[in-house]
């Protein structure tokens, strides 16, 4: 069995030309222009009922090193980590310890009221408790981003919090909730997550590469996490992941991943039933741990798929299922942001027999030009590509078209005044102003450029501007209490 793993991963690592498939070297191709264009890092595969038919990584697990992405790289897959908790959850439904139905306190019985007698285990899963994301509590990553926590004092972070509307009217993402789930599958099970992951899905489907992220660890093969800046890669922030019991704590590679789908095809962990109760849609089509929708192609094909995606500190992900066609792709990536969903969009475009819609990076692009020629040239080759109403074109007399929109420039503007050049940064943020003349997000942006120069006078000025395109903008609003 060693002796065949080991011969399946030296396929995997070879060129595409080795492959004697047309649509292996089309994906080739256009994952390529990803990496080279738009500095795409990261590993992608795709398999069909459950055989590979392609995997590669791109980009390095380590840039310091040289150390490349691989299919046998460990990414930390963040809020993908969901549909693990979710599984978790619903065997305990099967062994009778816990019933969807049941309310928090059932199982925490001093969680305090009316949150712990109205949400139920259902309302966690399906984020329809009411419950807040992160920005529930004000500046939440810089408060506690980098402390360590028992699981019960995070919990106590948000306990008490009023839930913005009445559990089961609505949908929220939470992740807040699934800590919640984690923290009570604790409870019931007098097992930590970590080793009620690995007794009851992982080692059972041969997951052997994949686990829960500790900084301590040494852990071969592992990519390290950057942030993407126009003029490169720099390391991402620290975040402890005591934060994210439950919720996006994992790490794994694409190919334990194909294990995972296996086993969800073959139902393996869970009796028909129950598993069907993970891809029910809810509320805004969320299940149980997945998202479920349709991709339309081009001339009108539409594809059902089951979906989640993940982003923490330096990595962003996407996992998508199409169970009618058996289908399974997974893009890691090891950068944020990352461009999972174009990438997935053109996979499946490739898949299909569609034309592929790339289009290259205008602010990583643009930066490219900064360094070489100058600011006056970035900013014409921005404002050349602008069509008057936000969208790309092609750069003249290059053959390349290219993705502009107003977060490309905003983005870039907002990138070159944290890494201290202010008069190039405000440049960026007043050229976004001006071809987006109607967009309070411009002018936000903008006001808050005028802001971190010091420029108090021109930062009312723009944020009056964006009120009175939109009185009850609320970031506007917030922002005007400063003067």
């Amino acid at each position: 069995m060693k002796r065949l793993i080991y011969l399946v991963a030296a396929l995997l690592l070879l060129p595409l030309g080795a492959y004697p498939y047309g649509p292996q070297q089309r994906l080739d191709s256009v994952l390529e222009l990803y990496h080279t264009h738009n500095q795409f890092s990261g590993t992608v595969l795709v398999a069909r009922h459950g055989e590979l038919l392609y995997a590669r990584g791109f980009g390095h697990a380590s840039l310091e090193h040289g150390v490349p992405n691989t299919p046998a790289t460990k990414f930390r897959i963040a809020s993908i980590t969901k549909q693990f908790t979710s599984m978790l959850v619903m065997r305990q439904v099967a062994a009778g310890r816990m019933s969807t139905d049941d309310p928090i306190r059932r199982y925490l019985p001093d969680y305090p009221s009316p949150q712990g007698d109205v949400v139920t285990i259902h309302h966690l899963l399906s984020h329809t408790s009411g419950f807040p994301h992160y920005a529930g509590i004000p500046d939440f990553f810089p408060l506690y981003g980098r402390k360590a926590f028992e699981h019960s004092e995070f919990v106590a972070l948000f306990r008490d919090l009023e839930l913005m509307y009445e559990p089961g009217t609505d949908y929220s993402y939470s992740s807040f909730g699934y800590y919640l789930l984690g923290y009570i599958l604790e409870e019931v099970t007098g097992k930590s997550f970590g080793e009620l992951l690995r007794e009851e899905i992982l080692d059972p489907l041969g997951m052997h590469d994949t686990g829960l992220v500790d900084h301590r660890e040494v852990l071969p093969n592992k990519a390290a996490g950057y942030d993407l800046m126009p003029w490169g890669f720099v390391h991402s922030e620290y975040r402890d992941l005591s934060t994210a019991l439950a919720t996006g704590d994992m790490y794994t590679t694409v190919l334990d991943m194909v294990q995972w789908d296996r086993a969800l095809r073959e139902n393996r962990l869970l009796e028909p039933s129950l598993q069907e109760r993970l891809f029910t849609p809810n509320l805004s089509g969320y299940g149980y741990g997945w998202v479920m929708g349709h991709h339309r192609l081009p001339e009108g094909d539409s594809l059902f798929f089951q979906q989640h995606t993940g982003g923490t500190n330096g990595f962003t992900s996407i996992a998508t299922r199409l169970p009618q066609e058996g289908y399974y792709i997974l893009v890691f990536c090891n950068t944020r942001p990352g461009e999972i969903r174009s990438i997935e969009r053109d996979i499946l475009r490739v898949l299909y027999g569609r034309e592929v819609d790339f289009r290259a990076s205008a602010s990583v692009a643009a930066a490219r030009i900064m360094e070489a020629e100058g600011l006056e040239t970035a900013l014409r080759f921005i404002r050349g590509l602008s069509d008057g109403e936000g969208r790309g074109t092609a750069s003249p007399g290059s053959g390349v078209r290219y993705r502009l929109e107003l977060q490309d420039i905003t983005g870039l503007g907002g990138a070159l005044l944290e890494e201290g050049a202010l008069e190039d940064g405000l440049a960026f943020l007043e050229l976004a102003a001006e071809l987006y003349p109607e967009s309070v997000a411009a002018l936000l942006a903008l006001g808050d450029g005028y802001y971190a120069c010091s420029m108090p006078g021109l930062a009312v000025y723009t944020y009056a501007q964006g009120l009175l395109l939109n009185p009850a903008h609320r970031g506007l609003l917030e922002r005007m209490k400063r003067f």
